[in-house]
């Protein structure tokens, strides 16, 4: 059997090898810390299996190894219960340290994410040091009454959870894909590098260090392509340093562009209308804004709210017993836990 479309058929007794191996270690049963409603996308399901397979070049026991790793971080900073609860201010300052939905696809229907690096400056940089130094948040200390703050790398975790959870389900049940059966697992980063500057670039050592180990680790195979816009002519020379701290893999799914080779490389890929205006495109996006859907994902939602915006904060998918899909807001607004039904799909 070929559980994932996506898969060769050719590697099914390594997939079928490794799903034995998980299933003896309970890494494909339901994770604790999630309502019994919840989808599992993102964390236990085929399709993510795969990917931290497809991460170790089809070694089932290195990928069990890597999953087993990847479970025992969010056990131990207790990242889904998090998930549910966190502050939405929280989430949204991690927007901007971090490559967020657009709320677009490219032509594949892969998500879009955009970064402007110039936001990594010395302040957030100096933010995040200094919450490495916390105890972050934890289940224990919430549920006695007290107000808990997660550190940075807590915070990197939940948002990167809600491209798993969310947005990357979202966008494989869009139907108007050209290969519609088969999941969408990974999204494509555009990062707007015309401000960065050469001391920035030293800076930004530990910041990449520990990002690279969370995405590499926790998040495989969940970038397909890397285009890094606008670079300015000294970009090699800071390149050259932070590559060693970027995981080797991801390194290899990097393009440099020029300012006068963005707009050609990118229409490739990405229909002009959802391409932002930063990089000759129609669509107005900035850094740290909300997603703005396609038509055709509003379209296939039905809202509970004429509006049609996706909220801030995180968003996850639940499913009742007979089968219908809701996507729901969660995390706390304003001290209050919230649990806001957004709009449901077929």
């Amino acid at each position: 059997m070929n559980p994932d479309p996506a898969f060769p058929p050719e590697n099914d007794a390594s997939f079928q090898a490794f799903i034995r191996l998980c299933a003896e270690k309970g890494l494909s049963s339901r994770p604790r810390g999630i309502e019994d409603c919840d989808r599992c996308d993102g964390l236990s399901d085929y399709t993510t299996l795969l990917r931290f397979l497809i991460a170790r070049k089809n070694d089932p026991k290195a990928a069990v190894g890597q999953l087993q790793q990847s479970v025992d971080f969010r056990q131990d900073r207790d990242i889904l219960r998090l998930y549910d609860v966190v502050d939405t201010e929280d989430f949204e300052q991690a927007r901007r340290f971090y490559p967020h939905w657009t709320g677009r696809r490219n032509k594949q229907g892969l998500p879009i994410c955009y970064f402007d690096i110039s936001q990594l400056h010395k302040n957030a940089l100096n933010s995040w040091e200094e919450s490495r130094k916390s105890a972050g948040w934890s289940i224990s200390e919430y549920e006695a009454g007290g107000s808990p703050r997660p550190d940075m790398l807590q915070m990197a975790s939940v948002f990167h959870d809600s491209l798993v959870r969310f947005v990357l389900p979202l966008c494989t049940m869009m139907t108007d894909r050209s290969n519609a059966s088969t999941p969408v697992s990974s999204s494509i980063y555009l990062v707007d590098a015309s401000e960065l500057g050469l001391k920035q670039g030293w800076n930004l050592k530990t910041f990449a260090q520990e990002i690279s180990w969370l995405l590499s680790t926790c998040y495989p195979e969940t970038i397909l392509k890397v285009f890094v816009c606008n670079a300015p002519s000294y970009f090699a020379t800071v390149w050259k340093y932070l590559k060693k701290w970027v995981d080797p893999n991801t390194a290899e799914k990097i393009e440099v562009l020029s300012s006068n080779e963005v707009s050609d490389a990118l229409k490739e890929h990405i229909d002009d209308a959802n391409i932002p205006t930063a990089f000759g495109g129609a669509f107005e996006f900035t850094h740290g804004s909300l997603p703005s859907p396609d038509q055709n994902i509003l379209d296939r939602l039905s809202w509970e709210s004429s509006n049609q915006t996706l909220p801030s904060g995180p968003l996850k998918f639940s499913q009742d017993g007979d089968g219908k899909l809701t996507a729901v807001a969660v995390g706390a607004l304003q001290g209050a836990k919230r649990n806001e039904v957004i709009a449901t799909i077929d």
